[in-house]
């Protein structure tokens, strides 16, 4: 799994003409070769890949072999801007804010049975530029065990990308 960063524009539109010229393209070409780079780059820091596991996997995808070296050492003088690049930017429209939970304990009406049925309640609270929103979940001890296991793989892999 990938997260694809939204584009932003990193060549002035002067830059961009003096790149088609010099590269012997045109705009949408030029926009297909950025695109393409960007993609490799993000999938290289997703992957936190190896500069001699990157070149085997552009060699793979039939890239130029003239290519290939120059792909892979910009890769390597800039793996670690584009890194911490992407991890401070977000795609999503909302934020988390604030998180708030509770333990709420359901026990049985019949003075005979005296089961209890323990509920998680958690409260995430996400801003977006317009409005803040409160999402509301309950959980019972299995689907709350099972969110932690999800939460703990996430976190897992985001300790990976320090």
């Amino acid at each position: 799994m990938c997260v694809i960063i939204l584009q932003e524009e990193v060549f002035t539109k002067e830059e961009s003409a003096k790149l088609e010229i010099s590269l012997s393209v045109d705009q949408e070409q030029l926009k297909l070769i950025l695109q393409t780079l960007t993609f490799i780059f993000q999938q290289a820091a997703y992957h936190l890949a190896k500069p001699a596991v990157l070149s085997q996997q552009l060699q793979l995808l039939d890239i130029n072999g003239e290519k290939v070296p120059t792909i892979v050492q910009a890769w390597v003088s800039n793996a670690k801007t584009v890194i911490d690049k992407l991890k401070r930017k977000t795609i999503a429209s909302k934020q988390l804010s604030d998180v708030n939970w509770e333990l709420r304990l359901q026990t049985a009406q019949s003075s005979v049975s005296k089961l209890k049925n323990p509920v998680g309640l958690i409260e995430l609270t996400l801003d977006s530029n317009e409005k803040v929103e409160k999402l509301q979940m309950e959980f019972s001890h299995k689907e709350m065990y099972s969110f932690y296991n999800q939460l703990e793989t996430v976190q897992s892999q985001l300790d990976a990308l320090r």
